[in-house]
């Protein structure tokens, strides 16, 4: 597939750019080695997140929206994600194999390409406008300083939206769930409904 490079480099060169825009123009500590090491092991989730929050895009367009048969396949995956008390690395990659490979069409991963693009060219633009005003970084929980920003922004600065435990997760691989909380956890709720009435 060449779906998983792709995000992968995007992914990389996102967090490269952010711990470099710290250094340069804050003084602040570029990505250290356990930060980089990290990401390398949550990558998987990190990959599966972006995969499951563009899915819901794919319905805009009659010709990429999923069929009764691929909405059957994928809520399974859907549920168990929106239910589980983390997401092990290992059943991401799993999770995100049996949706690029099985479940969706040559059409839909080549139409998640290009949603994914673009939503990491929007990602930029915002990061570049925050540097220039406030220079604060989003964070997710159990993902280091500005590495936050690679699950698509998906919290405000602010965290008004932390669930319960959320601080104690600690940013080990496996001990968080990024579909649990704030606007992620909406969002899979909402396109669950959808898939159910197809």
């Amino acid at each position: 597939m060449i779906r998983t490079p792709l995000i992968l480099t995007a992914l990389i060169l996102t967090a490269l750019g952010a711990a470099g825009a710290q250094t340069g123009t804050t003084g602040q500590r570029q990505m250290t080695p356990e930060m980089q090491a990290r990401l390398k092991a949550m990558q998987p989730v990190t990959d599966l997140a972006q995969t499951v929050r563009l899915l819901p895009d794919l319905e805009k367009n009659k010709a990429t929206a999923l069929t009764k048969a691929q909405a059957k396949q994928l809520l399974p995956i859907l549920t168990t994600l929106q239910k589980a008390s983390s997401v092990q690395p290992n059943d991401a990659k799993k999770y995100l194999t049996q949706i690029e490979d099985r479940i969706l069409t040559g059409k839909q991963l080549a139409a998640l390409d290009t949603l994914l693009l673009k939503a990491e060219q929007e990602r930029e633009a915002r990061r570049t406008q925050n540097q220039s005003g406030q220079n604060q970084s989003q964070r997710v929980p159990g993902m280091p300083g500005a590495l936050g920003g690679l699950m698509g922004g998906q919290r405000p600065a602010g965290a008004s939206q932390a669930g319960p435990g959320q601080n104690s997760q600690g940013g080990q691989p496996g001990q968080f769930n990024p579909f649990r909380q704030g606007r992620s956890a909406e969002q899979l709720g909402a396109y669950i409904k959808v898939l159910q009435k197809k």
